[in-house]
């Protein structure tokens, strides 16, 4: 991405009912619409933004295909339900490739350090009439915006096995606990699952199951271990860490046998029943 010759701006969208339910339901912009659009070009970006009870909220990322002033076109190339048709003089058209998931951002603590172009060139605190103008992104401040989407992104969705092992929690431990304390802290802990399997690595030369021994690579040729926390989850508290001794490297088998009961069983006591099944 070049921050030079591709232009960045912030876009304020006044939310509908109909619009915070297509939010909700992490559907994409496929436009906008703005009597200022006349000042973006194809290739640029527009960051979509609101203000929700003083934090600035990031959208959405769009960009731009191509821009036209006549709304009948716009619906057609938007492939638009004309129940959140906006009328305007211009009209943004994103690039389909392109097409991301709306969601929320807060990004409050970085507007210090968001700069503009032109006369107004940062913004006054966190106020919707500031953003009623479209603002055009200094290169530092697009590059800075575009991190914190794609950061937040990672720690926003989570993968197949941290969905697998979400629920496995939520199964396990949803008497007396709420499972946002369970995603928090499963968010919290990914670059210790990481760093934990590079070291499970680095110590065996692959990954393989602690209890069974199941070797997902040799078997379907697809590098694959699932990190269980040998302390319940739901038992940490807030600011409780983890370590890497506290994962085990389990198979996805063992993984829910030893979640299959309340509270689960240890290392020991999985191994302890595939031992006495192969006597």
């Amino acid at each position: 991405m070049s921050y030079i010759t591709t232009a960045h701006h912030l876009i304020y969208w006044k939310l509908t009912p109909y619009e915070r339910q297509n939010l909700s339901e992490r559907k994409q912009a496929h436009c906008a619409a703005s009597n200022q659009l006349d000042r973006v070009t194809p290739g640029d970006v527009l960051w979509i933004v609101n203000v929700y009870l003083g934090q600035l909220l990031l959208l959405g990322r769009l960009q731009v295909e191509t821009v036209v002033s006549n709304s009948e076109v716009a619906q057609e190339l938007a492939d638009a339900d004309p129940d959140s048709w906006e009328e305007a003089d211009y009209y943004a058209i994103a690039n389909r490739y392109t097409l991301e998931p709306m969601r929320e951002v807060d990004i409050t603590p970085f507007v210090p350090d968001l700069r503009f172009r032109g006369a107004n060139e940062r913004l006054i605190g966190v106020d919707a009439q500031q953003l009623r103008s479209l603002r055009e992104l200094v290169p530092e401040s697009a590059k800075l915006i575009e991190q914190i989407w794609y950061d937040a992104k990672l720690e926003d969705e989570p993968t197949v096995q941290d969905v697998i092992e979400i629920r496995e929690d939520e199964q396990a431990y949803s008497e007396g606990r709420t499972v946002t304390r369970t995603i928090k802290q499963r968010q919290r802990s990914r670059s210790l699952v990481k760093d934990a399997k590079e070291q499970y690595k680095d110590k065996h030369g692959q990954l393989f199951c602690e209890v069974c021994g199941f070797d997902f690579g040799k078997f379907y040729g697809i590098e694959y271990i699932e990190a269980h926390h040998k302390r319940a989850i739901a038992d940490y508290d807030e600011d409780d860490e983890t370590v890497v001794d506290d994962l085990a490297m389990l198979c996805a088998n063992c993984h829910r046998m030893i979640h299959s009961q309340t509270p689960p069983l240890t290392i020991d006591e999985l191994k302890k029943i595939i031992d006495q099944h192969n006597e």
